[in-house]
């Protein structure tokens, strides 16, 4: 089924706000923890992630430890990575090419936060479909 949605809580929502802009000028990133319900992703935890790119300002990779440890964790649970999330400092919450080109599982949710110097701005959220970025809709519960 397509994900027409993704659920987080307003508190989350708060917390990688205040991620992106602790970590402006740079980009931030975090992993989500969750499941899928028929068309919407629901998040059940936020993990945030050192970003380990080269040049963080103009990009972000999840140390790839935290990858592996949420793995290991979430095996034989009801849960799995089902979301990535990062900011865009100076920039629009709108994926860039790099962001497609990086995408290394397309079955997850992604989110994004336009940040600069004034603080955390737009949030939108998208699936990836074929060889590009769909909006989808973010929900509080």
């Amino acid at each position: 089924m397509t994900v027409t949605a993704v659920e987080l809580a307003a508190a989350d929502l708060a917390a990688l706000a205040r991620a992106a802009t602790d970590a402006f000028p740079e980009e931030a990133c975090a992993l989500f923890e969750g499941w899928r319900a028929a068309a919407v992703v629901r998040v059940a935890r936020v993990h945030l992630a050192p970003n380990v790119a080269e040049d963080r300002r103009r990009g972000f990779e999840v140390d790839p430890r935290l990858l592996l440890r949420l793995h290991r964790e979430l095996r034989g649970s009801d849960r799995d990575i089902v979301g990535v999330w990062h900011s865009h400092p100076n920039g629009s919450a709108v994926p860039s090419g790099t962001d497609l080109a990086r995408a290394y599982d397309r079955s997850l949710t992604w989110v994004i936060t336009a940040v600069t110097s004034a603080g955390a701005g737009a949030v939108r959220a998208y699936r990836i479909d074929a060889q590009s970025f769909t909006e989808i809709a973010i929900a509080t519960p």
